[in-house]
């Protein structure tokens, strides 16, 4: 700063962590945010929260706020316990009377009741957490917005942490939740916000916008694993077989991209083997997550099924799924010429026919599997 005050040139870079976003959130909602690292949400609930402003546009607030950014922030580190409930009360806004009427309740909460008189310097980092939480959830705040912060303490006070959450959207209070734990935010939340890089990806159902943002993950992480495959310049020439044509087929034999859960699925395929081909010529389809995760694979030859040729000398193989099992999520399909030992690969069609899964339920996975709670 000082050299740009003196030779007046700019020497730093703008960095803009938050692009313009229109958000609107009702009273009594449980919101999610989601992202990667540095994609800007902290810096959105610090607006929210009022640690920070908005270089342009408008923010608005309405009702009181606690916030979980970073658990036990503000305390001071030569006050006891004690004292840092009546500071942080304090800077809410509210009374020592309100404060004193409350003190006991957070005091219980936190467990800390042997050592709420020492100075906080000498807690444990559990018993730091233990503290912030009862205080930031102590005094009944309108708004709740938690950044990463259900991790606290051992597993019988993470317990009494999330059911406090659920006890206070419960009663009809707002809730602002920023997690990376995807299954918490889709239990908690009825709606969600998808930033990457500061910009909006997706916002709406919660469901729905986390299935886009772990698809999209997956998408990165395959692509950083995949190495360039090097061109041929004629891969069928002379080739033994070759996969001709495939499909991806509704339950109506229509094509189609978007599926159900629960819905007909056929994929079909025609494969040319040459006359000369030793063996049972066989037709090997797999399904495959959008990360290049085979979820299944199976094959004519396996079920014992025989292709017949056509006039054309082509081989036709349909694989029928009767009752999609997949949760939510994108997939494609690979088919395969092999034969009836299905040791040898001669021609395939990888991760061709891209298709969609939307799945109601809550459930977390990759299908779903019949079952029954006894």
């Amino acid at each position: 700063m000082l050299r740009e005050m003196v030779l007046r040139q700019k020497r730093h870079q703008v960095l803009q962590a938050l692009h313009p976003l229109d958000l609107e959130i009702e009273k009594g909602e449980a919101f999610g945010i989601v992202g990667d690292n540095g994609a800007g949400k902290s810096t959105l609930l610090k607006l929210i929260c009022g640690t920070c402003f908005p270089t342009q546009g408008e923010m608005e607030v309405r009702g009181q706020v606690a916030a979980l950014l970073e658990l036990g922030a503000g305390f001071h580190p030569e006050f006891t316990g004690r004292a840092n409930i009546y500071f942080t009360g304090a800077l809410m806004g509210l009374s020592r009377e309100e404060i004193s009427r409350r003190e006991p309740g957070i005091i219980a909460f936190s467990e800390l009741q042997d050592f709420i008189d020492q100075p906080v310097k000498n807690y444990s980092s559990g018993m730091y957490l233990r503290l912030g939480f009862a205080v930031a959830t102590g005094f009944d705040p309108d708004i709740l917005v938690i950044d990463e912060a259900l991790a606290v303490g051992d597993q019988g006070f993470q317990k009494k942490c999330t059911d406090r959450i659920l006890d206070f959207h419960q009663e009809g209070k707002t809730l602002l939740f920023c997690s990376h734990n995807l299954y918490q935010v889709r239990r908690l939340c009825q709606r969600a916000l998808w930033i990457d890089h500061g910009q909006v990806k997706a916002m709406g159902a919660a469901d729905k916008v986390i299935d886009r943002y772990q698809d999209a993950v997956r998408e990165r992480e395959r692509i950083l694993r995949e190495k360039p495959k090097v061109a041929e310049a004629d891969p069928h020439k002379g080739a033994i077989c070759r996969i001709e044509k495939f499909r991806l087929l509704d339950g109506h034999d229509r094509p189609c991209e978007t599926f159900r859960h629960g819905d007909r699925l056929v994929a079909e395929a025609d494969v040319y083997f040459r006359e000369d081909f030793h063996g049972t010529p066989g037709l090997g389809i797999a399904v495959v997550r959008n990360d290049g995760e085979v979820i299944y694979a199976t094959s004519s030859t396996l079920a014992g099924k025989e292709l017949t040729r056509d006039d054309n000398g082509l081989l036709r193989g349909r694989l029928v799924f009767p009752h999609l099992t997949l949760l939510a999520g994108r997939y494609s399909l690979t088919f395969m010429a092999t034969d009836h030992h299905n040791m040898q690969v001669y021609d395939a069609a990888e991760e061709v026919c891209p298709f969609t899964v939307d799945y109601p339920g809550s459930e977390v996975g990759i299908v779903r599997l019949q079952h029954q709670w006894e």
